[in-house]
Order: C-alpha cells, then structure tokens, then sequence
C-alpha cells in the first residue's frame, strides 16, 4: 500500500472512531474539508504541517496517521490512544487493541463485561468470523440458537455475521479478548 493511501485509510478510521464529522475534523485542522476528503481518498500528499493539525484535531499520535501496516513493520498502540465504548448502560466497556488492518481483515478488543452486564455486538458482514477468549470469570456465551458456558482460557471461533452475546455469570468481571476476521471482498 503507498503511504499516501495508508495516510487517507489512518486519518479516516481515527476520524470515524473518534466519532467526529469530516467538516468538523477539517474544521478543527484548520484544512479545507475538500482538502480533508481529498486526504482521506488518497488523492493528494499532504505536507507535515497539514499532517500535524489533523494529528492534533483528532487527538492521536503524529506517527498513527502515517503507519503502513503492510509494510511488515512494528505497529504499537498504546492504551492511552485508544478510546473505551461504554455499552448496556455502563456494564460493559469494550476498548480497542489493534485497529482493522486490511491486508489480514482482523481487528481486536479488550471487552470487559461487569457483574449483571450483557455484551450483544450487532451482527457483522456475511463471512466475518470472531474469536473470543475468556480471560477471567465465567461467561454464558449464545450464538445463534445454541447457548454454553465459557470459563476462564476457554475460546471458541463462530461467524459473527448472526446475532450472539456475552452474558457475566460471575461475581466479578468477565474479562474478553476478541478478534474479527472480515471476509475478503
């Protein structure tokens, strides 16, 4: 992938995740948002000064706006970069690990499921397919019409593309890892 691709993809998902419009992205750069949707096409190169105000609009890293992650190279992403969703009314906070990376079609999550709390993602494109993994706790997993119980290291692969949930039947926090494999298109 060029950079100047990776550099539109990286802009536009940090964009989207942190839930901002394209003109007020553009509007807190202090970029055109022609200029912005140009970039987010890759259709233009731009300048480290145009670099730098959107890295500081969109409140990431400088470097997070240029990796390539198919050039082989180390990709780090710290805690702190990264934003929780909080979901069921605050009984689940689900953060993200690694962003979506188109060469593999994976993406991952750290999802914390408290104590009564219901974890029911909404279900994904045909042919995408997750790997969860209890890292603490009990949790009752449902997938389509089939429901089982999942202690601590268990995992299980299933195709997200269906609806399915985490239920805590802990005393204390479930703690997840989670993995979506998207199809290729």
């Amino acid at each position: 992938m060029e950079i100047q691709q990776a550099v539109g993809e990286n802009v536009k998902r940090i964009r989207r995740a942190r839930k901002m419009s394209i003109e007020r992205a553009a509007e807190e750069a202090g970029v055109s948002r022609s200029m912005l949707g140009q970039i987010e096409r890759g259709e233009t190169n731009p300048s480290v000064g145009t670099l730098a105000k959107l890295a500081a609009a969109l409140r990431a890293p400088l470097e997070q706006l240029v990796v390539c992650p198919e050039d082989g190279g180390l990709q780090l992403v710290r805690e702190l970069d990264t934003k929780p969703v909080r979901l069921d009314g605050g009984k689940v906070i689900k953060r993200p690990l690694l962003p979506f990376e188109e060469a593999s079609g994976l993406e991952s999550y750290h999802v914390d499921v408290f104590i009564s709390g219901k974890f029911s993602p909404d279900p994904l494109p045909v042919g995408t397919v997750a790997y969860l993994t209890v890292l603490s706790g009990t949790a009752g997993i449902t997938v389509g019409e089939e429901s089982f119980q999942m202690l601590e290291w268990d995992a299980v692969r299933f195709p997200a593309d269906q609806p399915w949930r985490v239920d805590n039947q802990s005393n204390s926090t479930v703690r997840l890892h989670l993995t979506y494999r998207y199809a290729k298109p």
